[in-house]
């Protein structure tokens, strides 16, 4: 069992049940509320080659309201071995996500190399360049190496609130208050090659990201 492997307490383990079981429920409660409008939604179909994936990227800050967003879609997701990563795999099998466990600190290269098999098989990932951890807003190598290797094109998004309340994590967590509105923009894919320097691709992606973070804010309160 997943707890067995993690370590935890009882009173972890009963953590991890409660917010599992009733965390799918708040969410799709809280997300059924929300205004939500997608801007440029035509860019994901034009991204996808037959046969293959795209891997969304956005900042760790936006997990929340995406995770509603994308619910039921079948796209694969990297959780980490440890109490919070396990409460976000049982969240996010029981919204419709594929989960891949690993972490950067964990497990890393093997749940690196589980999440480039789903991508040849043609899934969509998720990935979210600043996580687990951050620093925030900081990208990180594994999201190129992923799609290098699989040929499936970067789709960077982001995604707005007219009200929200932002947690003090290192990420600003974004949760946006009921009946409020929400903005996804989505950005021109991304492609890169191993020999375009990872500082040059990094900057690429995170221009694109801070970009679409500032439309998408504008278009949810306009």
């Amino acid at each position: 069992m997943a707890e067995a492997r993690l370590g935890l307490s009882l009173g972890d383990r009963i953590l991890v049940g409660a917010a599992g079981a009733v965390g799918p429920v708040l969410l799709r409660l809280l997300g059924s509320t929300w205004r939500i409008t997608v801007a440029r939604e035509d860019i994901v179909a034009r991204a996808r080659e037959p046969g293959k994936g795209v891997i969304y990227a956005f900042w760790h800050g936006f997990l929340l309201p995406l995770e509603y967003v994308y619910r039921g879609s079948n796209v694969h997701v990297l959780s980490s071995w440890h109490r919070d990563g396990e409460i976000s795999a049982r969240l996010m099998t029981r919204l419709g996500y594929g989960v891949v466990r690993g972490s950067t600190s964990r497990g890393s290269a093997r749940g690196l190399m589980r999440m480039l098999g789903k991508a040849v098989e043609g899934f969509d990932l998720a990935i979210t360049p600043d996580g687990p951890r951050g620093p925030a807003r900081t990208v990180s190598r594994g999201i190129f190496y992923l799609s290098e290797k699989s040929g499936a094109p970067i789709v960077p998004a982001a995604v707005g609130a007219s009200r929200a309340k932002h947690l003090s994590s290192w990420d600003s967590f974004m949760v946006p208050v009921p009946f409020a509105r929400l903005a996804v923009a989505y950005g021109e894919p991304l492609r890169t090659t191993a020999d375009e320097p990872f500082e040059q691709k990094a900057e690429r992606l995170k221009a694109s990201l801070d970009r679409l973070s500032d439309e998408a804010a504008s278009l949810a309160r306009s």
